[in-house]
């Protein structure tokens, strides 16, 4: 790709800014950024390779990311960490290593360095711009965590993108599909699984809904063959008295091994390999029928996700789908394709599924810079500041939709081409990955939960609560905020009969919790009238606000959820960060 810049006077090349989409896998990653010719593809790393394993090995100061630290596993396990994805945000997870206890948060920023270094390098330009993808069902928390990761890497996140969007938004526009369709994403990675509706028309893709579990996986086919293998080197070497997977060592090659042999057995009916202990080598031989059978119970696990999504497809108006997209690198394995053949009668198409998310990531990337020219644009010509484009066209404000067409038209003059510039203008609709919802007391006297924003309920969304205060001369009003995987809101006729909520009992389902307290003048009564007021963005940031209605005072607070890392840790991590050498 040539990404050298031409002598436009003062104009903007369309390779002047380049926007990485990065796919952060729990076991390999992604590189993809649009090239001159308006479309994504993969930057390979500094071995050549397309995707990176997303392992690191740590030495003296040195964090190694990739198939060395991979093939180091084995020689020095308590080294080399692996799988971190599946730990983001979790607060009680530490890798000890011998430079120190390692949050995923760090671990991930080494990663992500390694893959903007080696994309940096093979385009001839320092890039600090990303769009990091992760799982629809990852929790506020997660996606924070994944944030924050880019961020100790020294990287501007444009966005955080569900992975099965972008592997939707790379079918939709490599496709240029004219008629709408709805596209069932069946996304089995390396570790985690999501499932999403997704409809797809020309100029727009909208999620109607997402289901799925982050920590099923590739991985656990992976460990189900590697108490397989255990269980064939027992009997072909008949020693039964040791335990394999206590010895980290021998925990590392098993792993290796039993990836090797599932990848095989996606070609094979029978695969073989070597295993050594003690000095000794023993042929360990596995079919796909023994594999199939000892993984059924896991393949039956996403398919109870996917009718569950499909339930909540239907009950927003969906009842079926057009095509069944299978990305991810665990989709390759042939149960996979055939379960789905045998439960929904459709032939399976495994679309680009190491490159597709990667590629949708880059594409959004490089829609966020057309767009924001073509909207500084419009506000010159318009004089209007705040002008948007995901206003165009609303109460029929001819004069914008002009000046978009003016902006266009200079935007090709620059030498953007215009499928480029159509593309940016695609509007893409989400959903929140999570329910939110506020405690009250309700009539009865008990605290109960009252959901306002629902799990897949479409965004933007705005939901105003009226409530009252408790008790006479209260002096303030605790407002919480709670973040649950609660179900879509009950019916119309369920909510007539019983509209004070669910019972909240602490602890249980709920994901995060934040809270605030609002204070009042004193001398109120009780009963006196609150509205809570909650705008869940495009992209899933919640805005809430708590307001005491007779006197207009408020409290209000955007959920970014907090990371886990304190500041303290924070500070720690970052001057760690600037003296670690990444390779």
């Amino acid at each position: 790709m040539n990404r050298n810049r031409k002598d436009n006077g003062d104009s903007m090349n369309p390779n002047d800014k380049i926007v990485l989409g990065i796919d952060l896998g729990t076991t390999y990653c992604c590189v993809a950024v649009m090239n001159e010719f308006g479309k994504p593809e993969v930057v390979r790393n500094s071995e050549g390779e397309h995707t990176t394993p997303s392992v690191v090995w740590f030495e003296n100061r040195k964090a190694t990311v990739g198939a060395e630290a991979k093939a180091m596993a084995a020689i020095e396990p308590t080294e080399v960490v692996s799988f971190v994805k599946r730990h983001m945000g979790d607060p009680d997870y530490f890798f000890e290593t011998s430079l120190g206890r390692m949050r995923p948060e760090e671990i991930s920023s080494y990663i992500l360095r390694k893959l903007v270094k080696d994309a940096s390098e093979s385009l001839g330009q320092d890039i600090r711009d990303v769009v990091i993808t992760c799982p629809a069902y990852f929790s506020t928390r997660e996606r924070e965590a994944t944030k924050k990761a880019g961020e100790i890497a020294g990287l501007n996140v444009v966005q955080i993108l569900n992975e099965p969007t972008a592997a939707a938004i790379s079918y939709g526009v490599l496709n240029s599909l004219e008629e709408k369709k709805n596209i069932f994403v069946y996304d089995l990675g390396g570790g985690t699984f999501d499932v999403t509706m997704i409809q797809v028309v020309k100029g727009q893709i909208e999620v109607i809904c997402s289901g799925g579990d982050h920590h099923l996986g590739g991985k656990d086919w992976d460990d189900v063959m590697t108490r397989l293998i255990v269980d064939k080197f027992r009997e072909e070497s008949g020693i039964y008295d040791v335990d394999l997977l206590s010895i980290p060592e021998a925990t590392q090659e098993l792993m290796l091994l039993s990836e090797k042999i599932k990848i095989q057995l996606s070609q094979l009916a029978t695969a073989s390999s070597f295993f050594a202990f003690n000095g000794e080598r023993y042929r360990i031989t596995v079919t796909q029928e023994e594999f199939e059978r000892e993984t059924r119970p896991l393949l039956e696990r996403t398919m109870q996700l996917t009718e569950n999504m499909l339930k909540d497809a239907a009950a927003k108006g969906v009842n079926g789908f057009d095509e069944l997209l299978l990305v991810g690198g665990s989709s390759k394995m042939p149960q996979v394709k055939k379960i789905l053949q045998e439960r929904f009668h459709k032939t399976p198409c495994l679309y680009d599924p190491d490159e597709a998310v990667a590629k949708g990531a880059a594409i959004i990337g490089a829609n966020s810079v057309i767009r924001s020219m073509l909207e500084e644009s419009v506000k010159q010509t318009s004089g209007n500041a705040e002008f948007s484009l995901d206003a165009v066209g609303m109460n029929g404000e001819e004069k914008y939709e002009l000046a978009v067409e003016k902006a266009k038209k200079e935007l090709r003059d620059e030498g953007f081409s215009l499928d480029a510039i159509e593309t940016a203008l695609m509007k893409v609709v989400n959903v929140s990955s999570m329910t939110f919802g506020t405690l009250c007391v309700n009539p009865s006297g008990k605290q109960s939960l009252f959901n306002l924003i629902y799990r897949n309920q479409s965004l933007p969304a705005e939901v105003v609560f009226n409530c009252g205060t408790l008790e006479d001369n209260q002096e303030n009003v605790h407002f919480e905020i709670i973040e649950s995987n609660e179900d879509e809101p009950p019916s119309d006729k369920a909510l007539e009969t019983e509209k004070f909520g669910i019972e909240y009992m602490p602890g249980e389902r709920h994901v995060e919790r934040w809270s605030d307290n609002l204070p009042l003048p004193p001398g109120m009564p009780a009963h006196e009238p609150l509205e809570i007021i909650f705008k869940m963005d495009k992209e899933g940031l919640l805005d809430a606000t708590c307001r005491h209605v007779a006197t207009g005072r408020s409290i209000h607070t955007v959920i970014h959820t907090g990371t886990v890392l304190s500041q303290k840790e924070e500070k720690e991590i970052s001057e760690r960060a600037k003296k670690m050498d990444i390779e």
